[in-house]
């Protein structure tokens, strides 16, 4: 069988493989995810992969338990690894009072990267009719130019190679190479949001204003991005020029265009509070308004943050000892919390930047978690011999006392691991003893639309 050309090209464009890969491929048994099993074994050997099939049955379907036995069946005669989630999406989705597609997503998303030790890359079979979707999708809920941009080719640890391939080429790929694949019949259902779009908003757009719908909405996707990496960079290098001590200056700013300023604005709130989660467009756009007129004032935002601006700049500030946000268990994947996604993975490789450490999980006891700060708080910085109390370190290191409770602090059942993105404990650092290695990284939320 010959592998897809566009497929092999963005592997290559994108550099998604790399010799003797690891790769988790998220098969539900459809044409999307056969067609991206089938072009990854054709690479297989080329790359000396290892796949490994992964699979959720959601529970909510009569023919799931086909799906599955037809995953495992062809993965064992590609002579590949399978891995089985079952789980029941309703269930969960009315426990967390989220949407089924919310939940079968974050269950889904959470068992890819339970599997995904040894620096493991998650592939998905998200495709151009997909990418659109999403594009439509977003437009409807309300986004700016970041929203646009939908999905990336590679997002951290998920790899997205058929992003430009539309739906009916990856059925005329199915059908002229004979390959089998079963029908998940909720997709000629419109009982969720975006079979809504697919089956009944798009058609009509497509029979009544422009045959080419889809293909704008892709463009509109990749004009974004580019859009917003521009934009992104501006605003960056200008908001790095004028922050300092937790202050942003703002001579140099007001007078900027009105979305540029809103940008720089973004950057300042994720920097000092580390989530836009909460803060509203009309948030943002008050904070704007008040450095234009570069006024003495405040501006109330949500979580009892103060925003004051006094003489030429701006800063966050809060009634101290006010906030105290629960503790919360972190477990392998992805874990949503107060302060942003915090990804827990199994790793052979030491990695640390701003947002992320590698600590030996042997020395971890009990469970890993995640809280703000505590009275009596204290734990062993790195580099030293003895304990310190937070709340020194954080006079040392001249955090704002108004920033301390946004800190987050992860710990396990014994005493704190990582003063989140300051020090990590030099009780549990990688040493020549080190047999297996847990990699924390912080990823800033960002829902600010």
């Amino acid at each position: 069988m010959a592998i897809n050309k566009k497929f092999k090209e963005n592997i290559e464009k994108f550099n998604m493989l790399n010799y003797k890969d690891r790769i988790i491929a998220a098969v539900s048994g459809g044409a999307d995810s056969i067609f991206l099993l089938e072009n990854l074994n054709e690479l297989k050997e080329e790359y000396n992969l290892e796949i490994i099939v992964a699979h959720v049955n959601h529970g909510v379907r009569d023919t799931a338990k086909r799906d599955e036995d037809f995953v495992i069946k062809r993965a064992k005669e590609l002579n590949l690894k399978c891995e089985v989630l079952h789980v029941n999406m309703d269930e969960y989705a009315i426990e967390h009072k989220i949407s089924s597609e919310e939940a079968g997503r974050f269950l889904r998303y959470n068992f890819f990267r339970s599997l995904a030790s040894k620096n493991s890359k998650i592939f998905l079979a998200h495709n151009a009719n997909d990418q659109a979707e999403t594009v439509l999708f977003r437009i409807i809920r309300g986004t700016g130019i970041e929203g646009l941009s939908a999905m990336d080719f590679i997002d951290r640890d998920l790899y997205r190679p058929m992003l430009n391939i539309k739906r009916d080429e990856i059925e005329e790929y199915i059908e002229e190479n004979n390959i089998n694949f079963v029908q998940d019949e909720t997709n000629f259902e419109d009982i969720y949001s975006r079979n809504k779009l697919r089956l009944n908003v798009i058609p009509y757009i497509e029979d009544n204003f422009n045959e080419n719908f889809t293909d704008s909405l892709i463009r509109l996707s990749q004009i974004s991005k580019s859009n917003f990496k521009f934009v992104n960079k501006i605003t960056r290098d200008l908001f790095l020029k004028n922050y300092k001590d937790n202050k942003l200056y703002i001579k140099n700013l007001k007078d900027l265009d009105e979305y540029i300023l809103s940008e720089i604005v973004r950057e300042f709130l994720k920097n000092e509070i580390n989530t836009l989660e909460g803060i509203s467009s009309k948030n943002i756009s008050d904070v704007v308004l008040l450095i234009q007129k570069a006024v003495n004032s405040k501006i109330n935002l949500p979580g009892d943050l103060n925003l004051i601006l006094s003489y030429d700049y701006i800063y966050l500030a809060r009634e101290i000892g006010k906030v105290e946000i629960e503790e919360q268990v972190l477990n392998l994947g992805k874990n949503k919390t107060h302060f942003g996604n915090i990804y827990v993975a199994k790793s052979n490789l030491y990695r640390a930047d701003d947002n992320m450490i590698s600590i030996d999980a042997n020395k971890i006891k009990g469970n890993l978690k995640i809280r703000n700060r505590r009275d009596g708080d204290k734990f062993m910085p790195f580099g030293m011999n003895k304990y310190k109390k937070l709340k020194n370190f954080f006079i040392d290191e001249k955090i704002d006392r108004y920033k301390r409770d946004l800190v987050p602090i992860i710990y396990d059942d014994e005493e704190i691991i990582w003063v989140v993105p300051y020090r990590t404990s030099e009780k549990y650092i990688i040493d020549k003893n080190t047999k297996e290695i847990i990699n924390i990284s912080l990823e800033v939320k960002d829902e600010g639309n």
